[in-house]
């Protein structure tokens, strides 16, 4: 299938705020393969509101990795898709890039948590293409996501998604490892020759910007708010392009 992509510029009123990613649990959603991002700085996410509902009990025995996170026995090898949330404020961007540091991209916090996991082996660790990583989109610094999709071969434990279809049981063996600004939402089991860029439906990115930059103030009536707006508006028009 191939991609389509599509973008939208919003304006928003209120910051970014973790209770978006917190909702964005309901299984109803966990299935859709919708990039959100935008490019607002925002706060750090409280570890208690990324806290989801308790899952089922995890398919197997857990033991602890020595770091304070969960570990899975593995059992078999699996193409699945995570479904990745982010506030980036902190970070260089979602790719991971050899002449970076470990812990400033979102792909290598991801890649490290999903080690300690149990869903890559450590002959593989830190080599992406060993394990057939693909993204469905990239963030640049700076950059947050609600719904990121995230595919690779990764080793699973036995009846992993037995009583627990959307994966969120093993979601939050790798949470468990994670900082509180980066959450897996859930993890779906995939066709082998699953291509999560190329099945990607459409990409829609909100960029934030200050009221202000365009004119608004507490101090506009409605009237200058909606003048201000269809000023801007017409000039984003000058940028619109058709697929």
């Amino acid at each position: 299938m191939a991609a389509a992509a599509a973008a939208a510029t919003t304006f928003l009123w209120r910051p970014f705020s973790s209770t978006i990613l917190t909702r964005c649990t309901n299984p109803r959603f966990l299935r859709t393969t919708l990039c959100f991002s935008h490019s607002a700085s925002a706060p750090a996410l409280g570890a208690a509101s990324l806290q989801p509902t308790p899952p089922p009990p995890p398919p197997t025995t857990c033991s602890s990795d020595g770091g304070g996170g969960m570990r899975w026995e593995s059992t078999r090898k699996k193409r699945v898709v995570l479904r990745v949330g982010y506030v980036g404020s902190e970070y260089r961007g979602l790719q991971k890039q050899r002449d970076l540091s470990a812990d400033s991209t979102i792909e290598s916090v991801l890649e490290s948590a999903i080690f300690k996991a149990g869903g890559i082996l450590e002959s593989n660790y830190g080599k992406l293409q060993k394990v057939g990583w693909e993204r469905s989109s990239r963030t640049d610094k700076g950059v947050h996501s609600l719904a990121t999709m995230i595919s690779l071969k990764m080793e699973i434990p036995d009846r992993a998604w037995e009583k627990d279809p959307d994966g969120i049981a093993l979601a939050n063996f790798i949470n468990s490892n994670l900082p509180d600004n980066i959450k897996v939402f859930s993890i779906l089991p995939a066709q082998r020759s699953f291509d999560v860029r190329r099945e990607c439906l459409y990409r829609e990115y909100f960029y934030l910007l200050p009221a202000e930059i365009i004119g608004i103030n507490s101090s506009c009536s409605s009237g200058e708010v909606e003048e201000h707006l269809i000023e801007f508006n017409n000039i984003l028009k000058g940028f619109e392009v058709n697929f």
